[in-house]
C-alpha cells in the first residue's frame, strides 16, 4: 500500500503539465479574400502552422486557461510574418453559463473571432486569416 501511494505521489509530482481546451479552436483561411472560399484548420498545439496555398509563416502561441467560480476564460494568439511585417491577433473565449457544459436546451452559441488581411494593399482580394473559438 505504501509503495502504491509513493508511486502515485511520484507520478503526480513529476508529470508534465497538461493543458485542456474547453473550447474548439480553428483558423479559417480565405485565400481569395474575405467572404470567399474558406479552408478550416483545427488548432491543437502551439507552434508553426503550415498552409498549403500561401507562403506565409504563421504560429500559434500564448495558450492559457483560467477557471474561476462560474467563469471560464481561454485565450490563444495567432502570429503571422509576411516579409518584414508581423501581424498578431489574440482571441479570448469566455463562458459563464452553468448549463452550457451539458447544453440541455440545445442552444447554438456564437463563435468568438478576430482576423486580419495578409496583404492589405491587395484590397478585397487579399488572403484573410481568422482565429475563432466556439463551444
Amino acid at each position: 500500500m505504501r509503495k502504491l501511494l509513493f508511486l502515485l505521489m511520484f507520478t503526480f509530482c513529476f508529470s508534465p503539465e497538461i493543458f485542456a481546451d474547453f473550447f474548439k479552436w480553428e483558423i479559417q483561411l480565405a485565400v481569395k479574400g474575405f467572404g470567399k472560399e474558406i479552408e478550416t484548420f483545427p488548432v491543437a498545439t502551439e507552434g508553426k502552422i503550415q498552409f498549403s496555398d500561401i507562403k506565409i509563416e504563421c504560429r500559434m502561441e500564448s495558450f492559457w486557461t483560467r477557471i474561476e467560480a462560474d467563469l471560464l476564460l481561454e485565450g490563444k494568439t495567432l502570429v503571422c510574418v509576411n516579409g518584414e511585417k508581423e501581424k498578431t491577433v489574440s482571441v479570448i473565449c469566455r463562458d459563464n453559463h452553468r448549463n452550457r457544459k451539458y447544453n440541455k436546451l440545445k442552444e447554438r452559441y456564437p463563435a468568438t473571432r478576430d482576423g486580419f488581411r495578409l496583404k492589405p494593399e491587395s484590397g478585397m482580394n487579399s488572403p484573410y486569416l481568422e482565429l475563432r473559438c466556439f463551444f
